[in-house]
């Protein structure tokens, strides 16, 4: 790697600080590889005087995104002649139609996908078609190169144990992608190691509009020589930026971190992720970083099949069926802290999605032990009521019409998707009015659920907490039991083994010894919020089995035997509420 920041460096196209070097990093990881370093002694008084000095200008021709792609490769001067200019680019074309054709295209459609793609079309058409020199250069040189392993490298192994998990479950899918669409022209490994490479090298880096005002989008982008620089959140001495004026890539060193210090070379640290959430590191950068301050967060992804046969609750079906209704995701935010000189795992209970997840957790309404939530195994019934009356003209055929809507229900609550793209028409919520203080029953969605709720969640606070840490005490007895240390030689698939392990040991020995549990009784704040939770798994080509089943789901011939309030107080209004959805169907 010397030798390419050597070639930048001659290159003059990048500008480069006197005083900026190439080394083997310093951080105790062996596949940190090399890093960024200071000479502080290289810096004039003037420079130190300043609150920063710039280490790196790298102009945004130098840099490949979407955008600086699709400029450099409809630059004729760029190639060697007019002819090798058009060849290519009709070759390019050519290869993105056949791959839009692929059925799953657009659903991985993002802009690092993308990035991705283009340079995986260089690495098949580079020795037959002619590539612009910077793009040429860059994937020889750096991406093929480099020495890199992220979670990509052992997919099919961690799908095994972790294909519950979102970023596992998408990544396995998006490996398939590429695998499908260059296993003719690609070794498998190959395929890997680019797409670690890129993902692992990846900066967002702000861009200024043309528009003249102050608005700035972010691209997924390889910025050449910065990408040497490592994360370490607790020794971060310098911060990347953009020039408005020109969109230039700056690397900026923090002055204080290097004033009055010794003459010895200091290693330069950026931040990949402000927040420390270590699966997403783990998945793109192949490591966990060693706690030092700052809180770091985990999402732990509930299995799917735990959640459908767990029968501690008092439902009359299950928890995966519940949350796939309410669209509620089966996740659960955690936080490592440091709190009375002891480094453990809490649940994070300051984020809004936990109210969420507990819904099916509020204690049942009353003495009598009515239960809070009752699932409706002939709600096909209830949708064909509704669109009876919103379409009239149906009505004489009921039967047909209950047959389809029940084939559809059986269909989506048995298939992979974490959620149900339908009215939730399934589970009746029982609840006691605020103002009258009667009783009532309707059909709800999470964030009515949770707003009808909010009084009585507030006084069972307690109640509820307690009956979910029940659950999640037999949740880490389950995965214990699954989780196995892994055969392969994987270093990605070994260190989140043993992460799992240490937060299950950490939270079960928490909860047997009724130690704090939940990060807000700790009575602080947080000095860092986790990642936006993980999507929604969407899988419906694979079918869920369910030895239930055929109970939950009775079969009626006659829809008008069936009377919907045993389910909702509401039933009009719920089918004003969703009319337009039985109007379009």
């Amino acid at each position: 790697m010397e030798e390419v920041f050597r070639f930048y460096l001659h290159s003059k196209t990048i500008l480069f600080h006197k005083g900026l070097s190439l080394k083997q990093s310093t951080v105790d990881d062996p596949k940190s590889g090399y890093g960024l370093f200071v000479s502080p002694s290289k810096f004039s008084n003037e420079e130190l005087d300043n609150e920063t000095v710039q280490l790196l200008r790298i102009p945004k021709r130098c840099t490949f995104n979407i955008n600086t792609l699709l400029t450099i490769l409809g630059d004729e001067n760029e190639f060697s002649s007019l002819e090798q200019f058009q060849r290519t680019g009709d070759k390019i074309k050519t290869t993105l139609r056949e791959i839009m054709t692929y059925p799953k295209f657009s659903r991985f459609l993002t802009e690092t996908n993308l990035l991705i793609l283009y340079f995986m079309i260089f690495e098949t058409i580079h020795d037959s078609y002619e590539i612009p020199g910077s793009i040429e250069y860059y994937l020889k040189n750096v991406l093929m190169s480099i020495e890199v392993e992220s979670a990509v490298d052992s997919i099919e192994n961690l799908a095994k144990d972790y294909g519950h998990y979102p970023q596992i479950f998408g990544l396995q899918e998006i490996s398939g992608l590429f695998k499908d669409l260059f296993q003719e022209y690609l070794d498998a490994s190959v395929i890997k190691h680019l797409y670690s490479a890129i993902i692992s090298r990846c900066l967002e880096i702000p861009e200024k509009s043309d528009t003249g005002d102050y608005e700035f989008s972010v691209h997924s982008t390889l910025v050449p020589i910065l990408d040497f620089a490592n994360h370490e959140n607790s020794q971060k001495n310098a911060y990347f930026d953009v020039d408005p004026s020109s969109n230039d890539v700056l690397l900026l060193l923090n002055t204080d971190t290097i004033r009055g210090k010794s003459s010895k070379p200091r290693e330069v640290f950026i931040s990949y992720m402000p927040t420390e959430d270590l699966l997403p590191m783990l998945n793109t950068y192949g490591f966990i970083p060693d706690f030092k301050e700052s809180p770091q967060f985990w999402t732990i992804s509930f299995d799917r099949g735990f959640l459908r046969d767990y029968i501690g609750l008092d439902l009359n079906a299950d928890l995966r069926l519940f949350y796939k209704w309410l669209r509620i995701n089966p996740v659960i935010s955690l936080v490592k802290y440091e709190h009375d000189d002891q480094i453990r795992w809490f649940i994070n209970d300051t984020t809004k999605e936990l109210s969420s997840l507990l819904l099916p957790f509020i204690p049942p309404l009353d003495k009598a032990k009515n239960a809070r939530w009752v699932y409706d195994s002939a709600c096909h019934l209830t949708f064909t009521k509704m669109h009876c009356l919103v379409n009239p003209e149906t009505n004489e055929h009921a039967t047909l019409v209950a047959e389809n809507y029940h084939s559809l229900i059986e269909e989506v609550e048995l298939n992979g998707d974490d959620f149900i793209d339908l009215p939730p028409l399934a589970w009746s919520l029982h609840y006691k009015d605020a103002e009258s203080g009667c009783l009532r029953q309707r059909h709800t969605d999470c964030e009515e659920a949770t707003s009808i709720l909010q009084h009585e969640q507030e006084q069972d606070t307690t109640k509820t907490k307690l009956r979910f840490v029940s659950f999640f005490r037999d949740f880490l007895k389950y995965r214990k039991a699954r989780i196995a240390m892994p055969s392969s030689n994987s270093s990605i698939a070994r260190l989140l083994f043993e992460q799992e392990k240490e937060i299950i040991n950490d939270l079960a020995a928490a909860i047997d010894n009724k130690s704090t549990i939940f990060f807000s009784d700790l009575k602080t704040a947080l000095s860092a919020e986790p990642n936006k939770f993980p999507p929604l798994r969407f899988h419906n080509e694979h079918t869920e089995s369910n030895k239930n089943k055929d109970e939950l789901v009775p079969y009626f011939k006659d829809p008008s035997s069936y009377n919907p309030d045993r389910f909702t107080d509401f039933f009009q209004d719920e089918m004003n509420q969703y009319a337009a959805f039985f109007r379009d169907g």
